[in-house]
């Protein structure tokens, strides 16, 4: 059996590792919009967020709930859904930190975390499953299909 893979459009995927360049040194945080298939995900678009948690805190994110509120209104009222969220790591690992296991609140939701520091740039993707996350493979296309 193959491993699921999340799929995003280059665009969207430039969006996210531009938006952890401009948030620095704070972590960047958003959503992940799209469908889940057998195959795995289909970002159909992205969602930027303000970073709620606290100014201090540059080790952590939180969604702004105003956007979570709109999002799911708008899936119940047929508008693509949340299949998971982005952040950024600055100076940090390219893979889910314990924080982020304390955090996640939902399994099934897709994880895109961006690594980022003056010397690289890396982003992988995970899922969240309720003993923890595991590796998805991604997979930057050109345009959505």
């Amino acid at each position: 059996m193959t491993a699921p893979s999340l799929y995003i459009a280059r665009a969207d995927f430039s969006r996210i590792e531009a938006h952890a360049k401009s948030g620095l040194p704070r972590e960047s945080c958003g959503l992940l919009l799209g469908v889940q298939a057998d195959s795995g995900w289909q970002v159909s678009g992205v969602e930027q967020s303000r970073n709620v948690a606290p100014q201090d805190r540059l080790d952590r994110f939180e969604i702004d709930p105003a956007l979570l509120l709109r999002i799911q209104k708008a899936a119940r009222a047929g508008g693509p859904r949340m299949i998971g969220v982005y952040h950024s790591h600055p100076d940090g690992a390219c893979e889910p930190s314990q924080t982020d296991l304390a955090a996640s609140w939902q399994s099934g939701m897709v994880w895109l975390i961006t690594a980022i520091s003056v010397e690289r740039i890396d982003t992988r993707a995970y899922l969240r499953e309720d003993a923890g996350f595991v590796p998805v493979s991604l997979q930057v296309m050109e345009t959505y299909e």
